[in-house]
């Protein structure tokens, strides 16, 4: 586990804490300490259960829910308990994952109770108490959305992109499901606070998003912004907020948080505008936003890192693709067209920006196998015999095998070992039939097949494209899946 996910808790102003998956406490904030009274130093390194404040809850329960796919979970006393002790407004878990996708954690955020309970704390749970607190699902409690949330967002930030505007953009489309303001934006700072620029927006116009920027500047958002103060505001009125030019940008419900970097400058700002009259911003609020404004703020300057190691990485796969090809001269280019269609046919298909950069390593590895076939089995003009069938047979294996203590592919395993599987279960090496084949495999097998056909090969000419649409439809549902066959031959006739 990285130091990552870590600084997420401590730079958080939550009552936050961060589990490892055997729940073993791996980081506990200043808020935390303060709500129970314990510091950080007598909770890291200890699993929750073995805290008395936490021992007896459902945790482990809620935990399943968190690993068969639920977004977030909420634990409360049932009837809203009986107001006892820092634990009585309940506590929500949500998952973080690592970059490929696997759940790696969980950030813990316990409620504040209402100052007026009595917080006595005590020393641990009986039987009859535990059987009070329930589960409940993200859509019960506004905390666990949220945290939920944070963690969609802290995954964003840790993907790989070209550039931080399309990642930018992708967090502003993650939080329009919770932020109830109609505009949102996030400005880039100059160093000293001179000038801003808009990196990313969603909601507004395309005149507002324009005119934002230097407003923003020019006004008192952003002489707070440039102090490192954030401005939360909710007025019956529209509030005169820019110069007079920009009146066009006036709103009764503004939210201006500073993005600030691990040296403390500011480097951006997070704004949310509405017309709407709506209820005063609330502490959990302002919590809220300031969590988000410290996950851009992370995610920008990790950025340059990322999109670097995303470089590495990409340019070794991209060395392994050609050793490919150097080994079988009749296919050269196959891998780059096989490639190129799995994009599409992804993009087609609307898959995620993860499962896009899979499918490209993926198609890019799928023959890497073939390294290990001997040349004259891989270019024989002829039929072959049974035993260098077998032979040919042994390539997804032989990838599979080639790349299985590389790290970063891991997630491309599946792709490499099952691109020659079946729809109707009687392709190999296990098998598979339907959707047990991974939905990715399915993608790679139908652009192969089609380069395939499209293509001179030593044992027969290319065939026209409108001949290989027709074979891959007659044997969708035997060999292909259905739905990728007809988003190829929708997206290329």
């Amino acid at each position: 586990m990285d130091g990552y996910h870590s600084g997420i808790v401590d730079r958080f102003p939550l009552c936050m804490a961060l589990l490892d998956r055997d729940l073993v406490i791996r980081a506990w904030n200043g808020c935390m300490e303060e709500l129970l009274s314990r510091p950080a130093a007598r909770a890291v390194g200890r699993p929750l259960n073995r805290l008395p404040e936490f021992k007896g809850l459902p945790v482990r329960m809620a935990i399943r829910r968190l690993l068969e796919g639920e977004e977030a979970v909420h634990l409360t006393p049932r009837g809203g308990g009986d107001g006892r002790g820092p634990l009585a407004a309940g506590l929500s878990l949500a998952p973080l994952r690592d970059p490929g996708g696997v759940i790696s954690s969980f950030l813990m955020t316990v409620s504040r109770p209402p100052a007026r309970r009595d917080r006595r704390l005590p020393t641990s749970f009986t039987k009859a108490e535990v059987t009070r607190w329930q589960v409940g699902r993200v859509g019960r409690n506004r905390e666990a959305r949220r945290l939920a949330l944070l963690g969609a967002v802290s995954e964003l930030t840790r993907e790989p992109w070209a550039e931080p505007g399309p990642m930018l953009q992708a967090v502003l489309d993650v939080l329009a499901t919770e932020v109830t303001e109609e505009g949102i934006a996030i400005l880039g700072v100059s160093p000293g606070g001179a000038d801003m620029t808009l990196l990313a927006s969603r909601g507004l116009s395309a005149e507002a998003a324009a005119r934002l920027p230097v407003a923003a500047t020019a006004g008192p958002v952003g002489r707070l912004l440039r102090e490192g103060l954030p401005m939360f505001l909710a007025s019956a009125q529209p509030a005169d907020l820019f110069p007079p030019a920009e009146t066009a940008l006036a709103s009764r419900r503004l939210v201006a948080v500073p993005v600030m970097s691990q040296e403390h400058a500011l480097i951006a700002a997070l704004c949310c505008l509405g017309c709407r009259i709506g209820p005063p911003f609330t502490d959990a609020d302002r919590a809220f936003f300031a969590a988000l404004g410290s996950l851009v703020g992370q995610g920008l300057e990790r950025q340059p890192l990322v999109a670097s190691l995303s470089k590495g990485v990409f340019d070794t796969v991209q060395a392994l693709a050609d050793a490919i090809e150097a080994k079988d001269p009749y296919t050269r280019g196959h891998v780059q067209r096989v490639t190129q269609y799995a994009l599409a046919l992804g993009e087609e298909m609307s898959l995620s920006p993860r499962e896009i950069r899979t499918l490209q390593f993926g198609a890019m590895l799928h023959d890497i196998g073939k390294i290990g076939i001997r040349s004259e089995v891989l270019t024989k003009p002829g039929a072959l015999s049974e035993v260098e069938r077998a032979h040919i047979r042994s390539h997804p294996t032989v990838g599979e095998q080639i790349i299985a203590e590389v790290d970063f592919l891991q997630e491309v395993r599946p792709l490499i070992r099952h691109h020659q599987e079946r729809y109707d279960g009687s392709g190999y090496p296990d098998g598979l039939r339907g959707e047990a084949i991974p939905l990715l495999a399915r993608i790679i097998a139908v652009a192969d097949v089609f380069d395939a056909l499209t293509t001179d090969r030593p044992y027969r000419r290319a065939l026209p494209a409108p001949r290989a649409f027709s074979l891959l439809e007659e044997e969708a549902g035997r060999a292909f899946d259905p739905r990728v066959v007809e988003a190829l031959c929708r997206m290329l006739r």
